[in-house]
């Protein structure tokens, strides 16, 4: 009876001061994060301003995987190093200055570029994959909408390991900012 008194602080104190393991951070291996302009913006190019990029207040730094429609959770130790907010930011800038005919601008009377990220997650089910969809509105002095759509992009994550999803996620980041800037530009030359 004596060595349960003995035993029960210990195995409590091991319970409460268990060390949990370090979070790991990641980040999208994504072209479009680190690609560079090509160059001047052509002649004719249209002027463009791209507002801040938004996200749900769900996608913060930890990485968000889904199961279903209805089910999603956050992964414990496994961290983006920046929000994905900021991740598409970056990668949709460069993509609309790799765009021909499109340029970037501060001047108000640009049409405006707002974007909302809506996920940014790792699908569990039914085939395991990094999705990435973003909420686009165009608009020409903030009434006429050029563009108001959602744009989808998927990857398949090959693999368990977390930078398996990290690949993933570049892949769909840069695939949805292309299909976005491609749209704005069809947008912006068709008015």
């Amino acid at each position: 009876m004596r060595m349960w008194w003995i035993l029960l602080p210990a195995l409590l104190g091991g319970c409460v001061f268990r060390d949990a393991a370090e979070p790991r951070f990641f980040r999208p291996a994504s072209a479009m994060l680190d690609a560079g302009a090509d160059g001047a913006p052509s002649r004719g190019a249209v002027a463009v301003r791209l507002q801040p990029v938004g996200g749900t207040p769900f996608l913060r730094e930890r990485i968000v995987w889904r199961s279903s429609e209805v089910e999603y959770g956050l992964y414990e130790q496994r961290r983006w190093s920046e929000l994905p907010a900021s991740y598409v930011q970056r990668a949709l800038e460069n993509a609309l200055r790799q765009t021909p005919g499109l340029r970037l601008s501060d001047d108000l009377d640009a049409p405006s570029l707002h974007v909302d990220v809506v996920a940014f997650d790792e699908e569990l089910a039914p085939t395991h994959e990094a999705s990435v969809v973003l909420a686009v509105s165009l608009r020409e002095h903030e009434r006429r909408r050029l563009v108001d759509r959602a744009f989808t992009a998927r990857a398949a994550i090959a693999g368990d390991a977390p930078t398996a999803t990290a690949t993933a996620m570049g892949h769909a980041l840069d695939e949805a900012v292309r299909a976005v800037a491609e749209a704005v530009a069809a947008a912006v030359t068709a008015r």
